[in-house]
């Protein structure tokens, strides 16, 4: 369920092992309706000391207005896959702040820890979707940094066609799937998704939920998911977890 073209990289490399899978991208990435009020403030960063971005969807939204960064601004990000896609963006030299190592070990409390003891910037610009990092946004706020939000993004949620509504009602009378999501949002965006099929939900947490980080797995525990795994964010990593997945139950059968 990640959206762009990571989810269909992942999707290509299951189909060459034989997998059956379903290109469900959680949110659709546009830009916002009011392109040229985004596009001046991204011209005008001489009050930002820091931008965060929230997600690749930012990088990528972001990208289309920003083609360099001014010298005196460092960018921040939540993890290494944000970090790498910002490399991609804008090359090298850019100065960037993240939390190195596993997906696990990534977020918003991880990049908080790093600019509590290193750089706690006074002004930020947080770039992202309709919501999110509100957390983050707090905690840098009482350390005495001025934020802005801004909505460089906007995230529309899935909404199942007509034939893949056909296609879920047929596939709940087998085996229950694996699910991988990246972000806690998500899970609520699946469930919503698959109401059309009053049988699915109970098809879907009856099956394997893959995620990438703890705060997305308690969001799935809450939901009713009865088997969940960590696993690092990597397309190798993933498809290990699936394949292993998928030997567990045709042993269990």
């Amino acid at each position: 369920m990640r959206p762009g073209a990571a989810n269909d990289r992942l999707a290509d490399l299951l189909e060459k092992d034989g997998i059956y899978t379903w290109r469900w991208p959680a949110y659709l990435i546009m830009l916002p309706e009011d392109e040229a009020l985004v596009a001046e403030r991204f011209s005008h960063l001489d009050d930002v000391d820091m931008v965060v971005m929230a997600s690749p969807a930012a990088v990528t939204a972001v990208a289309h207005w920003v083609e360099k960064w001014p010298s005196h601004i460092t960018l921040a990000t939540v993890g290494e896959g944000t970090a790498r896609v910002i490399r991609a963006a804008w090359g090298d030299e850019v100065r960037i702040i993240f939390p190195e190592g596993e997906a696990e070990h990534s977020g918003s409390e991880a990049l908080f820890e790093i600019l509590r003891h290193t750089q706690v910037p006074r002004r930020v610009l947080i770039a992202r979707g309709q919501t999110g990092r509100e957390w983050l946004s707090q905690r840098l706020i009482e350390l005495g940094a001025d934020v802005e939000k801004l909505a460089a993004y906007v995230r529309v949620p899935i909404e199942l066609s007509p034939a893949q509504v056909e296609e879920l009602a047929k596939a709940v009378s087998g085996p229950s799937p694996i699910v991988y999501l990246t972000s806690s949002d998500s899970v609520a965006t699946l469930l919503h998704a698959i109401k059309p099929v009053p049988e699915a939900r109970d098809w879907f947490l009856q099956g394997t939920a893959l995620t990438i980080h703890p705060r997305c797995a308690d969001r799935l525990r809450e939901a009713g998911f009865e088997h969940i795994e960590i696993t690092g964010a990597d397309d190798q990593s993933v498809r290990e977890h699936i394949l292993s997945n998928i030997l567990r139950v045709e042993k269990d059968e």
